[in-house]
């Protein structure tokens, strides 16, 4: 099974490069390798050479960079309803526009060319995986096995949305759960629950527990629970980027890893 850590935001308008070096200095020290997804807007471009420099020193010692949308806006790439009408449903060329502008600033700010993509606010539509493919990306993680995705009492499992799965030829692999987004409500213990309750779905699936992060939310409990859930898993799963999901999965046994009968898993995505 596999195991994989994801942070959204990540951006100096969400956090400092303190706050940054001491995410990063942390995965190394538990030498596990996370998908940071960049906002790839005007603050990054104008960022301190420290907080791009953390970036960089991320992906040259093994963490991978993926784009996080363009502005972080709620629209940008999807259309949540019900809404006041009327709201245009983002077009296949505005969103291809985006895409690149979003690779290209990504790469002259911190020299990194992003594989895969997550909508901010979990907000796509077909289009965004149809310009994700003309772009010359390889993953979108913009879908969840839950709604709402942030550890909650209040949700729910969507059916057939816990495996990989390709759309365009771009393989999803959908996020499980955040757990220290709401910790300081709903509590330590109950979130370290809920999060070893789904790894075991998703093992029973046998699919990929992907637990994302946002790093404004994670203070000193957030960083505990991660390092007591991780401990706890540690022994049972392997722990990847989704950039190496997506180029290896055509090496995975399909069967393994929850991938629907209608999907495919095959050398195009490598």
């Amino acid at each position: 099974m596999i195991t994989a850590v994801t942070f959204d935001d990540i951006s100096p308008t969400y956090l400092s490069s303190s706050q940054l070096k001491r995410i990063i200095e942390f995965f190394n020290e538990l030498s596990i390798a996370c998908t940071f997804f960049v906002v790839p807007d005007d603050n990054l471009l104008s960022a301190s050479e420290e907080f791009k420099g953390l970036l960089e020193h991320a992906a040259v010692s093994g963490h991978e960079l993926a784009l996080h949308g363009y502005v972080h806006k709620k629209n940008e790439f999807g259309v949540l309803y019900p809404i006041p009408l009327p709201i245009p449903i983002p077009s296949l060329p505005n969103q291809k526009e985006k895409i690149v502008k979003a690779v290209m600033r990504m790469f002259n700010s911190v020299h990194a060319k992003p594989e895969g993509f997550r909508a901010p606010f979990y907000m796509h539509n077909g289009n965004t995986i149809k310009a994700l493919k003309e772009a010359g990306l390889k993953y979108d993680s913009s879908v969840s096995v839950f709604k709402t995705t942030h550890c909650s009492s209040l949700r729910f499992r969507v059916p057939g949305e816990h495996g990989l799965s390709s759309r365009d030829g771009i393989l999803e692999i959908p996020v499980t759960g955040d757990y220290t987004f709401n910790l300081a409500n709903y509590g330590f213990s109950k979130s370290l629950r809920v999060a070893l309750r789904d790894f075991d779905l998703m093992k029973t699936f046998n699919s990929v527990f992907v637990m994302n992060n946002h790093p404004n939310c994670l203070h000193n409990e957030g960083i505990q629970l991660l390092r007591v859930l991780t401990e706890r898993i540690r022994k049972l799963t392997s722990f990847e980027k989704l950039r190496d999901v997506a180029r290896f999965s055509h090496q995975i046994d399909c069967t393994k890893l929850g991938v629907g009968p209608n999907s495919t898993c095959r050398g195009d995505l490598k």
